[in-house]
């Protein structure tokens, strides 16, 4: 029998539905989304991928409705961030065996750890899509650290574009998946946001969810910084630099993770796979690095081949490398560096803030 898959929130969610659509032993069974018409056509596009004479899913722009009638067996999560805890805890309470969320987990630590518990209470897998550690060029980075081609790794340095709470948690788990999934023992981290609570922009648009571009200082139904740095340094030693927004590395590209050696350096650059790994040269300059990788892989098509193997093998999700253990170590961070931003401290394990701290030193919490 195949397994039932739903997939809420289309804009990013067309990724989960190629992937879904793709896996032989799954019929993508429901689609949510509040525009009816990106709904109809990415079910049309599940025809496509999965062949003639597959399910076509019906559409819908309720979610609790579509979890009700159609009672999936996975649920791919990919709507702005704020609504991440919320559905995630309703599909895991309403039947599901296995979902799979966008990042960030949730906004804030207590919401992350509500849906780890529900998920945990009713036995539901849960996974958090930071799908760059399934390629090959970071699988490759992290064996190549690991063996010493670069001497003694002291320090990495990552930057991007965007906001720290959704584009820099890759930044994050990207950086604990190279230095060997480590914990980390302290953050110290600054903001500067532009004083957007005045601005007519900050409105009901922006509040009730937003979307991909920032407006009024909103960014996924919460606010957001315009740039940040943080310094961190984990339980083995090496120091990690994060600098996103409008503070990033000038000239570097959407995400880039440059890991420092005592003999050498790499450095992962852009947003494609296998196309960017560079090391430096005798004479400082980057050149690309002479391996042969593997092709390019759907990396979300990856991941819901493991969690489906969760599924038939009856395994928990931390046998899944996109598992909650991966997923809240890295999140604990993220709110740690906030946490230290608004503090203006050094911010070590465990981290007590359990709001979401830009919006804590906002008032609004």
């Amino acid at each position: 029998m195949k397994v039932r898959a739903a997939v809420a929130g289309l804009r990013m969610g067309r990724n989960h539905v190629a992937a879904l659509a793709k896996q032989a032993n799954v019929d993508v069974v429901a689609l949510c989304d509040l525009d009816p018409q990106l709904a109809g056509d990415q079910a049309d596009e599940v025809v496509r991928i999965a062949g003639e004479g597959s399910v076509r899913p019906k559409a819908y722009t309720d979610y609790s409705e579509m979890l009700e009638r159609e009672r999936p067996d996975v649920v791919a999560i990919a709507t702005p961030n704020r609504f991440h805890a919320a559905m995630t805890i309703e599909a895991a309470k309403g039947g599901a065996k296995a979902i799979c969320c966008e990042k960030p987990i949730a906004v804030d630590l207590a919401e992350a750890r509500e849906m780890v518990a529900a998920c945990a209470q009713a036995g539901v897998r849960l996974i958090v899509n930071h799908q760059r550690r399934l390629g090959g060029d970071f699988e490759w980075i992290r064996d190549a650290v690991a063996r010493g081609a670069i001497g003694d790794l002291y320090l990495i340095r990552a930057t991007c574009a965007g906001d720290m709470l959704s584009d820099g948690t890759h930044l994050i788990d990207s950086s604990l998946f190279v230095a060997g999934d480590v914990d980390w023992k302290w953050a110290f981290a600054s903001y500067h946001r532009a004083d957007y609570e005045t601005a007519a922009a900050a409105g009901s648009d922006a509040k009730s969810g937003g979307g991909f571009d920032k407006l009024g200082g909103w960014r996924f139904g919460h606010p957001v910084e315009d740039g940040m740095f943080a310094v961190i340094e984990l339980t083995n030693g090496v120091r990690v630099e994060f600098l996103t927004g409008d503070l990033r590395l000038p000239g570097r590209p959407y995400h880039d993770v440059e890991l420092i050696g005592t003999s050498g350096s790499l450095r992962r650059s852009g947003d494609k796979d296998n196309e960017n790994l560079f090391q430096r040269s005798a004479d400082g300059s980057w050149e690309p690095v002479p391996v042969a990788l593997e092709p390019s892989v759907d990396k979300i098509a990856r991941s819901y081949e493991k969690l489906l193997k969760l599924l038939a093998d009856d395994l928990p999700d931390s046998e899944h490398p996109l598992g909650t253990p991966h997923a809240m170590r890295g999140f604990e961070l993220l709110m740690g560096v906030y946490e230290s931003a608004r503090t203006r401290r050094v911010v070590t394990r465990p981290v007590e803030q359990l709001r979401y701290p830009l919006a804590v030193e906002l008032g609004l919490e």
